[in-house]
């Protein structure tokens, strides 16, 4: 570690304490998440599944927590010390990782047993929490390789391999009838099989690449020619002269069509198909049609998320160029929905009038074993609120989440902090700019307040920065150790050669402020919106809602009009609207290892 002084932004990237820079450490690690999303200790230190903060006092409860979602905590664990360094609640972290690899083994013969601390499936017809901890256990396995573990992943991903059912020209775990009734986050459609069989390709095509065995790429394949079938793409609405099903759209729960095209972008990677590439393409911009995706606002901290990194993966996948997507996603939704402040939550909590939540009171007094009202407020403090529907205001309806949320929005939020700088060969590409410090150069960024870039160079010889959209590139001005250069432009790419070790690298354009207005379909009123389809039921606002948004560069700096009512307000960035960044003196660190995702 090294001590520094670079811009202050109290709210990027897996920020949990106001006044810490990205970059630099930039989380206090889901520590947070260990002592906080809600860890069960009377549940091998599984997550609790929900979390209530429209109830006075906010409580954990336990359902869907456990094998649904235990390998995407375990992975947001790992990816976050992977950002900053911290060593906090290791003895946490070591419990939750043997609750995890203690669960049954459910053979389709019906008989189970165990593995303790060295094995763990789950359900051959349902395998996504074997999928999702496979996941996690190879980005430990990056971190620190062992041949024990590599086994007991290609167990894992033999599993996926041998439970695999035949039939309409691919493979599939589970085919039930779409579901069609209304639900309160809208019609969920075919998102389960949808579901299943792209976290599993992700999984296998994953492993494929670590291991080096492309044979599981075949199983993979045929997950994703199942999934492909016209049927599971019906959109609920389209041009009667085009097939939506051609262009990747549907109608369901759109989280589980964003894992899909997650697995299924990394499947084409691996087998270099481009007509799959496109695929995911052309869905990823048909998501971008619901919600406002000009700040990430598409209806679930899942999706969210998930759109984050398929603006990665597509523009690394060249694509398409979706930078300046991702720096808009980051900038604003995916950083509004992590609570990084207790107080102001807690204040929000004691307003509530109930002593159950809206969703659930049915139910008597906490249960002992699996709920808790202890320090919940506290123990929250840098998770994933799940409503990404609601633009300035998460309504006192929606105040609740889900664990799932914060086991997608972390990874999103680490592939977003891997993309910032990367290098190969002494050539370094700065791709989104924010702060982070690398072995190869460190990268001090001053947006929003000012348009300026100051790269502490270390080992790289050549750099090329990618300039956002919104900065016209003739404008920039660039200077090595004070003295002018003069880069050449490759797309949105300036480009240096030679560049001396230890060189400072400033570059420096007009910050433009921009007024939008954006329409809007969902309501106040309505529940957070996860699926295309609201439901039979649902009925637009006869006045649709327009947003006048006010941004600095990619930065949503005000949003109006406010919605009323009680609930967690949104967008209080009154502190980022000064033109001078705020500078504070922070210890960088450096990451050992970088896992691949």
């Amino acid at each position: 570690m090294a001590s520094a002084r670079q811009p202050e932004r109290a709210w990027y990237l897996l920020l949990l304490r106001t006044g810490r820079p990205i970059g630099s450490p930039l989380v206090m690690v889901l520590l947070i998440l260990t002592i906080g999303t809600g860890m069960d200790e009377h549940a091998n230190y599984g997550p609790y599944g929900h979390a209530y903060f429209d109830a006075n006092p906010p409580y954990f409860s336990d359902l869907p927590g456990g094998p649904p979602n235990w390998g995407k905590i375990i992975e947001s664990l790992l990816m976050a010390r992977m950002m900053c360094g911290s060593t906090e609640n290791l003895d946490i972290e070591a419990s939750t990782l043997r609750g995890m690899l203690s669960l049954p083994v459910f053979l389709p013969d019906g008989k189970s047993y165990a593995y303790a601390r060295d094995y763990l499936v789950v359900n051959p017809v349902a395998p996504t929490p074997l999928s999702r901890s496979m996941l996690a256990l190879m980005v430990l396995q990056q971190i620190a390789p062992s041949p024990e573990l590599r086994a007991l992943i290609d167990r894992m991903a033999q599993d996926h391999v041998r439970t695999a059912q035949r039939g309409s020209g691919g493979f599939f775990y589970s085919d039930p009838p779409p579901s069609t009734g209304d639900t309160r986050i809208g019609v969920l459609g075919n998102g389960f099989p949808i579901f299943m069989n792209g976290c599993a390709i992700r999984a296998l095509c994953r492993w494929s690449d670590l291991s080096g065995d492309r044979g599981y790429l075949d199983t993979a394949g045929g997950l994703a020619r199942f999934a492909l079938q016209d049927r599971f793409w019906e959109p609920e609405a389209v041009p009667k002269a085009v097939v939506g099903a051609e262009h990747g759209q549907f109608s369901g729960h759109t989280h589980s069509y964003t894992q899909f095209l997650m697995g299924l972008l990394c499947y084409a990677n691996a087998r270099n198909d481009a007509h799959l590439k496109e695929f995911v393409r052309s869905s990823y911009e048909y998501i971008r049609n619901f919600g406002i995706a000009r700040i990430g606002n598409f209806g679930e901290g899942c999706t969210t998320g998930d759109m984050t990194y398929l603006a990665l993966k597509l523009s690394d996948s060249g694509v398409g160029d979706y930078w300046d997507d991702a720096d808009r996603y980051v900038r604003n939704h995916l950083t509004e929905l992590q609570l990084t402040d207790a107080a102001r939550l807690r204040r929000v909590t004691e307003l509530m009038p109930r002593a159950r939540g809206r969703w659930d009171t049915a139910k008597g007094p906490l249960d002992p074993v699996g709920e808790t009202a202890e320090r919940v407020v506290e123990r929250s403090v840098g998770i994933f609120l799940s409503d990404a529907t609601h633009p300035t205001l998460i309504p006192d309806h929606s105040m609740m989440l889900t664990v799932c949320c914060t086991g997608n929005c972390t990874p999103a939020m680490y592939c977003a902090w891997e993309s910032i700088v990367r290098c190969v060969d002494g050539a370094a590409q700065i791709n989104l700019l924010l702060n982070r410090a690398s072995p190869w150069l460190d990268v001090n960024s001053y947006l929003p307040y000012e348009g300026k870039l100051v790269v502490h160079n270390k080992t790289a010889r050549r750099l090329a920065v990618r300039i956002p959209a919104w900065v016209e590139i003739t404008a920039v001005r660039c200077r090595i150790n004070q003295q002018p250069a003069m880069p050449f432009q490759a797309g949105r790419y300036l480009v240096l050669e030679s560049i001396p070790k230890r060189a400072e690298i400033t570059l420096s354009f007009p910050v433009i402020e921009t007024v939008e207005t954006h329409a809007f379909r969902w309501k106040q009123s309505d529940f957070w919106q996860e699926c295309t389809n609201p439901g039979s039921s649902w009925k637009a606002a006869k006045d649709q809602v327009r947003y006048v948004c006010r941004f600095r560069g990619n930065t949503l700096m005000d949003i109006s009009p406010r919605d009323e009512g009680l609930g967690y307000l949104l967008y209080q960035r009154e502190h980022m609207r000064g033109t001078n960044a705020p500078i504070k003196s922070v210890e960088r660190y450096l990451a050992p290892v970088l896992p691949r995702w």
